[in-house]
């Protein structure tokens, strides 16, 4: 007798997404034929893309339209069991598609991945002190600035990875911003919260924190809560005047002591109700500040750099969880970690110039508790070429203070192999530095 035919799974496909095509195919195994959607806005902007993508998944070019409920035909004929994601920009097709080929209703909460719906759902349910008003125009920014007063950021609605944010700290900011930025279309000001350190002390430890968390319909289960190293915050290093702002590391667990961490799990499942989140896996970002955690934001889709992180403590993999979650699968219970990891992709503090350095991936590879070294700029590259990153790798321990030393001497291996100290990221400063203040406490990111 034959095995039934495993359900197939549309995925809203799109390069750099918080998966990759082997991490797709892998975790796909006796779970579901993952069926690849691809705008053809998408494949236009990479040729290639939709050839290579075949190779390995079955993959479709979907008609370029930002309503897709409008023509479902492309999708309907697919016979697929539901539609998902791993890309930020693909999130309102994919809950279009899946409304679409499952018959779900409409949200709960129109446009939740909205940056602007978050902070108005949330500041409404008494979830979060931030208040945020849509700009569309030089105009909109100084009402709005007026409204909400300072210190505030300036940040695009629907956008990931610290793109187009901009810390603005008075009106003088403000009018340099306004006379700066030429694309307004989609944009919000919202006031900013001071941030506080991380009470661990450690000096690499950033004011942010994550939880991953899988929904199946109303039920919740937090998979981990994640510590950052700081967020860079490069003023006015972006373009038209904005901030140049990148996350620099993620590490599994966090170090929170056990009421903080209690709390950031049930601010992250009231914030997930109140936006009526069902069926996926969300990264949900924290900051840690005097009165508490405060929400930042609900990302409708896996983080990025993270998957890597819970298979190396022996977790369950969080795409597989992710494919699953969007068939409407029960969630496996919580998982005790079999270890620690982290996720080390520290980025050059100055984005002009071009790398200085004599370090090898094998000189990285070789320091104790290294797992794995993904990418590792090199000597004469331009800094833009790994997206201002200096590396990106990943590195286990048995426990918390064993990886806490594992960080520590791989920041200082990089302190010592990137030659032009102008370029080095903060918390690689920091880890050979005294306890300090965050540098980046003054700008804490949103992102």
């Amino acid at each position: 007798m034959s095995a039934p035919a495993l359900p197939r799974l549309g995925i809203c496909h799109a390069p750099d997404g918080a998966a990759n095509l082997r991490e797709v195919f892998r975790a796909a195994r006796d779970l579901c034929v993952p069926v690849l959607l691809v705008d053809a806005r998408v494949a236009a902007a990479h040729p290639d893309l939709v050839a290579l993508a075949s190779r390995i998944l079955e993959c479709h070019v979907l008609p370029a339209t930002d309503d897709p409920e409008s023509d479902p035909g492309p999708v309907t004929g697919l016979g697929l069991a539901g539609v998902t994601t791993f890309h930020d920009d693909e999130l309102e097709r994919a809950d279009a598609l899946d409304r679409l080929v499952r018959g779900a209703p409409a949200p709960a909460v129109e446009a939740p991945w909205d940056k602007l719906v978050q902070r108005r759902v949330l500041h409404a349910a008494g979830l979060s002190a931030v208040r945020a008003a849509p700009v569309e125009s030089p105009d909109d920014l100084h009402r709005a600035y007026a409204e909400l007063g300072g210190p505030c950021v300036l940040k695009p609605r629907r956008a990931a990875g610290g793109r187009g944010i901009a810390f603005l700290d008075g009106p003088d900011e403000v009018a340099a911003h306004a006379a700066a930025r030429r694309v307004w279309d989609g944009m919000l000001l919202e006031t900013r919260i001071p941030a506080a350190p991380h009470p661990a002390g450690t000096p690499w430890l950033g004011s942010l924190v994550s939880v991953e968390t899988v929904s199946a319909g109303t039920r919740r289960i937090h998979l981990g809560v994640l510590d950052k190293l700081p967020v860079a915050v490069g003023r006015h290093e972006g373009p038209e005047g904005t901030d140049a702002v990148n996350v620099q590391g993620d590490i599994l667990p966090s170090v929170l002591p056990a009421d903080l961490l209690d709390r950031a799990r049930d601010l992250t499942g009231r914030a997930l109700d109140a936006l009526g989140v069902r069926d996926r896996v969300t990264h949900t970002e924290l900051l840690l500040t005097p009165s508490g955690l405060e929400v930042m934001e609900v990302n409708g889709r896996l983080a990025g750099h993270t998957a890597r992180l819970f298979r190396l403590v022996g977790a369950p993999d969080p795409v597989r969880t992710a494919l699953a979650a969007a068939l409407g699968a029960e969630p496996d219970a919580p998982f005790e970690p079999d270890g620690t990891a982290a996720g080390l992709f520290p980025t050059f503090r100055h984005r002009t110039g071009t790398v200085r350095t004599a370090l090898r991936p094998r000189d990285l590879r070789e320091l104790p508790g290294v797992q794995a070294v993904d990418e590792l700029a090199g000597d004469g590259d331009e800094k833009a070429a790994l997206q201002y990153r200096m590396t990106n790798l990943t590195v286990r321990a048995d426990d918390r203070p064993g990886l806490d030393g594992v960080i520590t001497r791989v920041l200082a291996t990089l302190t010592e192999g990137f030659a032009d100290p102008a370029g080095l990221p903060d918390p690689v400063a920091a880890a050979a530095a005294p306890p300090g203040p965050d540098p980046t406490m003054e700008h804490p990111t949103c992102v």
